[in-house]
């Protein structure tokens, strides 16, 4: 937009506001009474709402009042016969995009008010990476920018289906808020969605592309105020936009877009590998004690803790309901902690359930599995107990195998507890391996309990070095556990050993507990 010629081209120099047009900052020309006579091109861009005949408000001896009501810095220089001219340092590099579609470029300071770009870069950094998520680092930045940079400001975000996430912060003093609305598209907006595809770098936007942000701005996005808009550029993508209206300094508000970028990035590609880990893991969650089967004569307790971060380990149970009021169950334990113990405990699961629906022997289910793994290839080891179980007119008939696995103790309506010792190796490893089987009865009121050595090697300092939790003491907190539920057994195990653990980092845990009740109970 070329400068206004009235009056000042004829009081002043001929030529004077096509040479002004050509000066980086913003020139103003103030006739004897204040009133604005002249605006070069970058005046135009940093004061839109203000015409031939306005009047700027003063404060104190070097700034002005700008868009928005902040402050601006600049120079007042006489004139003759009592003209002013303001020189204004408080430009920054933008792009402009008129009627005919040009570009200028502005410079200006990089002192915003009172506020000190490289300690506000430097505290923007900090707090942005302390973060807690993706979400929470849109609503930081745009509570950053507010009033530093702009009277307002969004962050809009893709999300699925051509539509933006947005946070916006319109003023200090309230929290952000946020909501979702369609992307611009290039037809209707397109130097935003050029934006958004990373195709521009900071940008005014245009009068007529200012609905395209009504549903985030509302009716604050107007050409009575510069709305300026920069892209968050990651690594390898645009992450999305950081819009401000009235910026105070774009040349901050680029910095500040430059900065959030990647952390933007970062936080997009943890929240996908935490979405895609919770999918992953979902299938492999074993049931919670109010999803497990119901069964006639039997009540299903169940404990479980993950060692580390992840929330499913390498110990896994299962309980699988088969014809005429048959159950088969079982535990087991993959050698290894964390993602390579899940992944290997994942294909035993799946392993298991396959070889299930073709047999249901639990020893002749450990040498099919064991050959299965071994055809796999598989190098991590798989210690295992497996059962079977059937009704009768005296309680539960149980028939259990075992894989190198710990054995499973009986507690007995009496307080007695019992090991069902079975003796067998471990699965997955040895082409010649052995399983060995054994027939138990549970009477009501009695209680088998299946469990990952996280139980018994669950271990702490001592007088002799690592003491750990151990058989007995296993045996002695089952002791105290008779006439409770298959359930309240389970969670008395689990939290006996967590109180020996203390605050010492314990294995992958899980418990299994089968009561025989009596029928209809």
């Amino acid at each position: 937009m070329a400068s206004d010629l009235d009056p000042v081209a004829d009081l002043l120099v001929p030529g004077l506001p096509a040479l002004l047009d050509d000066i980086d900052q913003a020139i103003l020309v103030q006739d004897p009474s204040g009133r604005i006579q002249l605006l070069n091109t970058a005046a135009r861009a940093l004061f839109p709402a203000l015409g031939l005949g306005g009047e700027l408000s003063r404060v104190g001896e070097d700034y002005i009042v700008g868009p928005g009501g902040h402050r601006v810095s600049a120079r007042l220089r006489p004139l003759a016969d009592g003209w002013q001219a303001w020189v204004v340092s408080d430009v920054e590099r933008i792009s402009c995009h008129g009627a005919g579609g040009s570009t200028k470029n502005r410079d200006r300071d990089s002192i915003v008010g009172e506020v000190h770009a490289p300690d506000f870069m430097v505290e923007a950094g900090r707090e942005l990476a302390i973060g807690a998520g993706h979400d929470a680092a849109a609503a930081t930045l745009v509570r950053l920018a507010v009033p530093t940079i702009g009277a307002q400001a969004a962050v809009l975000l893709p999300a699925p289906r051509a539509r933006m996430a947005w946070w916006r912060c319109a003023d200090s003093g309230v929290p952000p808020t946020q909501g979702v609305t369609r992307s611009p598209a290039m037809r209707t907006a397109p130097i935003l969605a050029g934006a958004l595809r990373g195709t521009t770098g900071t940008v005014t936007v245009p009068a007529d592309e200012l609905p395209a942000l009504a549903a985030v701005f509302g009716s604050a996005a107007s050409d009575e105020l510069p709305v300026v808009a920069a892209p968050l550029h990651g690594p390898d993508r645009t992450e999305g936009l950081l819009i401000v209206i009235a910026p105070r300094s774009v040349t901050l508000l680029a910095q500040l877009a430059a900065l959030a970028g990647p952390i933007m990035a970062t936080s997009r590609r943890r929240r996908e590998q935490a979405s895609a880990l919770t999918l992953l893991q979902a299938p492999l969650l074993p049931p919670r004690p109010g999803t497990l089967p119901q069964l006639p004569g039997v009540q299903i307790g169940a404990a479980y803790q993950a060692a580390g971060d992840l929330a499913v380990g390498g110990d896994f149970y299962l309980v699988r309901p088969i014809p005429e009021g048959r159950a088969l169950f079982g535990l087991g334990d993959v050698c290894g902690k964390g993602a390579e113990a899940l992944a290997e405990s994942g294909r035993v699961q799946h392993a298991l359930a396959a070889l299930m629906i073709t047999d249901q022997d639990p020893t002749q289910l450990l040498y099919l599995l064991n050959r299965s793994l071994l055809v796999a290839g598989r190098t991590v080891f798989t210690t295992l107990v497996l059962g079977a179980m059937r009704p009768t007119d005296e309680g539960l008939q149980l028939t259990l195998a075992t894989g190198g696995h710990p054995p499973p103790m009986v507690l007995r309506s009496t307080g007695q507890v019992e090991e069902v010792a079975v003796p067998g190796t471990v699965v997955g490893i040895l082409p010649d391996a052995r399983f060995g089987r054994t027939t138990t009865m549970l009477r009501p009121g009695d209680t088998v309990l299946l469990y990952s050595d996280g139980v018994t090697e669950a271990g702490r300092p001592g007088a002799d070095g690592q003491e750990q939790f151990g058989p007995a003491r296993l045996a002695a907190c089952l002791r105290d556990c008779v006439g409770m539920t298959a359930q309240a057994v389970a969670t008395r195990v689990e939290r006996t050993v967590g109180r020996w653990l203390g605050r010492n980092d314990g294995d992958d845990l899980a418990v299994l507990a089968l009561r025989a009740v009596e029928r209809g109970v």
